[in-house]
């Protein structure tokens, strides 16, 4: 496929955005307007250390006494069926950062496999949904709240790392229809646990205790409907900040995440938008980072009615669970859209290796769950090398276009022939 291409999506992160220009050099891409999250995908770079290359998964494999062997596809997928036939709680895990037609084919393989599906952002974008099901939240693409909103509050979440061009592309220097002088029509506020780089752009940061974020939250809701005093150190001063804007969006961040509390936090950020919304329009929306995550959500809405992990493993239709999975309950893992052995805390991650708990891998990298994995199979770049859809942080499906011959099957084929021949 001939280059060079003029605005291309970039499957970085959630904002999807779509004006980046490749040209091919050196057998490769050169990427302009891309962040260190695009860069991690068109050039194979680490995110974090974007000079390090990161390692493609070339071939399939299997683990036979401890050491990795490279086998035909059919022969990875053969074994992967039977490890994961074997189990009797076997889970289905990440899905966030591949596209739509791969998290499809998860389902079924769930479905089949009578496993739980955890997404791997469960606790920030399901509470998120569930309040939307059952409070009055009113939504926007972000090319309103670029053109529209004057007041921007980041709530537990830094878009300086989770989404690295969301302050420029959509809020606070973005120039909008409406916004034509980008930071000096805009007026922003954080809250969050420490005082991040984001603190530096803000006219007001709130520094949040550990826990306390429910409690700031009606305090500013009770601040605003003059219901009751605050007593919490910051309401006041949130409240003023929300009181004077016109055209206002809460992003909502995996601060808010933690712990036992995150739908009781989305319900009441739900209430104070209620408590804004006869003399204004605010909006609220979760700082998804991984690029299909709320492609995810709308694939369990739509297919499932409900926004939380489905567990078949008692039979269709699925019991949903709202609480995380409990690891040591686990036997057997599918892994794909996620690398799940990065996200473990460690005590976990040691428990699953010394109870040796299959791990079958799809996906493009040499990650830390393919580093565990008893058999694994390689996917192609999603939007680079094979099309796909996902869904954009505020909802809206874009189609992703190949630029690359694709060195490896897609990861929806990879589990569509995994289901076959489970079947």
């Amino acid at each position: 496929m001939p280059g060079p291409w003029e605005s291309h999506i970039c499957p970085g992160c959630a904002c999807l955005c779509d004006d980046l220009d490749l040209v091919e050099a050196d057998g490769g891409l050169q990427a302009h307007n891309v962040c260190a999250w695009g860069s991690a995908k068109f050039l194979g770079s680490k995110k974090f250390h974007p000079g390090q290359p990161r390692r493609r998964l070339t071939a399939p494999f299997v683990r036979r006494r401890g050491r990795r062997e490279e086998v035909s596809p059919e022969a990875a997928l053969a074994q992967a069926a039977e490890l994961l036939a074997r189990a009797r709680r076997p889970v289905v895990f990440g899905l966030t950062a591949c596209g739509s037609r791969a998290q499809e084919a998860a389902l079924a393989v769930a479905r089949h496999l009578r496993a739980r599906l955890e997404p791997a952002d469960l606790n920030l974008m399901a509470p998120y949904y569930q309040a939307l099901l059952t409070a009055e939240i009113h939504h926007a693409s972000l090319e309103v709240l670029r053109d529209e909103a004057d007041t921007v509050l980041y709530w537990g979440a830094n878009p300086l790392h989770s989404c690295p061009r969301h302050l420029t592309r959509y809020t606070v220097f973005a120039r909008g229809r409406f916004t034509e002088r980008g930071v000096e029509d805009r007026r922003l506020a954080a809250v969050d646990l420490h005082r991040t780089e984001l603190a530096r752009f803000c006219q007001v940061f709130v520094r949040v205790a550990p826990g306390a974020d429910l409690e700031l939250i009606r305090a500013v809701q009770g601040v605003l409907s003059g219901a009751s005093r605050a007593t919490v150190t910051g309401a006041v001063r949130l409240a003023e900040f929300l009181r004077h804007g016109e055209v206002g969006v809460i992003f909502a961040g995996r601060g808010l995440a933690v712990g036992a509390e995150a739908l009781a936090r989305f319900a009441a950020l739900g209430d104070l938008i209620r408590v804004l919304r006869p003399a204004r329009r605010f909006f609220l929306l979760p700082l998804a980072s991984d690029f299909n995550s709320a492609g995810l959500y709308h694939l369990l809405l739509t297919r499932l009615g409900s926004p939380w992990a489905p567990d078949f493993g008692e039979g269709d239709p699925p019991v949903f669970r709202s609480q995380p999975v409990r690891w040591e309950e686990v036997d057997a893992l599918l892994v794909t859209g996620a690398d799940l052995f990065w996200l473990l805390p460690e005590e976990t991650r040691r428990d699953l290796t010394r109870r040796q708990v299959p791990v079958v891998a799809v996906g493009p990298w040499e990650d830390r769950t393919v580093a565990r994995a008893a058999v694994a199979l390689p996917a192609a770049l999603e939007g680079i090398e094979v099309e796909e859809v996902a869904y954009r942080q505020d909802g809206i499906p874009v189609c992703l276009r190949p630029v690359l011959p694709p060195p490896a099957p897609a990861a929806h084929q990879v589990l569509t022939q995994l289901l076959e021949i489970s079947s």
